[in-house]
Order: C-alpha cells, then structure tokens, then sequence
C-alpha cells in the first residue's frame, strides 16, 4: 500500500503549526500578542516567557522535524509525527487547564489546534500500523 498522500497530508499540516507555533512563540515574546497577566495568576509562571519558549521551540520546533521527516521513507518520519501530534494536543490541554482565560476556555482556536494534533497523531498511528503489518516475519 502506497502511503505517500497521507505523508503529504501530515507534511502540510505539522508545516503550519511548526509556522503557527514558531511565529506565535515570537509574537507574544516579542509582545505583538500580548495575553493578558492576570491569566497567569496561581500559575507556575510570572509571564509568558517560558509558555512562548515552549510553543515556539518545542510545539513548532517538533513540527518542523515532523513536517520534514514525514516525507523521507522509514520510521523516523512517523515517531517524529506521533511525537509532534502529542505535543500539540498536550500543549493546548495545559493552556486549557493552567491559563485563568476569560471566558474559559476551550477557546474555538484551542479546539483547532487539539483536533490538529490529534489527527496528527491518528494519521501518524496509522502509517505505524501499516508499516508494522509490513515488515517481514509478522504474521
């Protein structure tokens, strides 16, 4: 089976969070996004500094291996996906449990980001799967 679509599909979609993430990390260090302080209170941070480094170098920075990998043959590209898929969806759901957001969220960019990361994730499950019913000796 020929799975070269769905390596696209994953290279596209870690391709714009790694943007996304890399640009947005800048952003709110740079303060052209500024959040609001009061969203940190009873949080382990005094600013943004470290949640910006985190998306930034690690949300994109996994993105971005991921989106390169991807599109080579072998199993790199698909531990790099499932990994870039994961810290998507953890990334949002500790922004969802730590930030004091008014209104709470979910914010509907939040839900966007989690279903990215987890079909990120899925698609990266799946090409595992197909490459483990390939290799040889399995039965």
């Amino acid at each position: 089976m020929h799975h070269k679509p769905i390596r696209i599909v994953i290279a596209v979609l870690t391709g714009f969070i790694a943007l996304t993430a890399i640009g947005g990390g800048i952003a709110i260090l740079t303060g052209a996004d500024p959040f609001p302080p009061a969203w940190l209170a009873g949080t382990p941070f005094t600013d943004y500094t470290i949640p910006a480094l985190l998306l930034a170098i690690v949300v994109g920075g996994s993105a971005l291996l991921a989106a390169v990998l991807v599109l080579r043959p072998g199993r790199a590209g698909i531990l790099a996906t499932l990994a870039a898929g994961l810290i998507m969806a953890g990334y949002i759901v500790g922004e969802v449990l730590i930030l004091k957001q008014t209104p709470p969220g979910p914010t509907w960019i939040e839900i966007i980001y989690f279903g990215l990361g987890s079909t990120i994730f899925a698609l990266g499950a799946y090409l595992w799967m197909a490459k483990e019913r390939l290799r040889p000796g399995r039965s």
